[in-house]
């Protein structure tokens, strides 16, 4: 996997795993999504680097789809779910993005084995911590949060 820079979407996987969102039709992205989640939170196969790229892109684009917001500005950022063409995040996809992100962050998991002793290590990281502390529900409310297009106020 080439990996460029240490956000959501800049490498190889997460611009390929993108392009394929792009391509598919509307009603299918949240399925595509939950899939690539899914990979990484398997208790039967341990995710690769390559499947935990893809879940952390697949992250992004579950809270870009709460928030409305982009999560990144990098120019492999899928722009193409600003507006209408989001996807629809339940509060189920939130909760499967923050274990796909655990397991990404876990010690010893092929996605932090590959930053290991990286110049870049303590930000990659630090992209991921705080992506995964975006999607986290922190009060009660957030159950609304797909539907109200924002988080309740801390």
């Amino acid at each position: 996997m080439a990996t460029w820079q240490f956000g959501p979407f800049d490498n190889d996987e997460a611009v390929e795993w993108c392009a394929a969102l792009e391509g598919a039709d509307p009603d299918q992205r949240a399925e595509l999504t939950r899939a690539a989640l899914a990979e990484v939170t398997s208790p039967v196969e341990v995710g690769s680097a390559e499947d935990a790229a893809r879940a952390i892109a697949a992250a992004a684009v579950v809270l870009q789809a709460l928030t409305g917001k982009p999560v990144s500005t990098s120019a492999y950022s899928p722009r193409f779910l600003e507006g209408r063409e989001c996807i629809q995040a339940s509060p189920e996809l939130r909760d499967l993005a923050v274990r796909a992100l655990d397991a990404a962050l876990a010690a010893g998991s092929a996605w932090r084995l590959q930053w290991h002793d990286n110049v870049e290590e303590e930000e990659a990281i630090s992209v991921v911590e705080d992506l995964r502390r975006s999607l986290v529900p922190r009060e009660s409310g957030w159950e609304n949060w797909s539907t109200s297009g924002s988080p309740p106020l801390a």
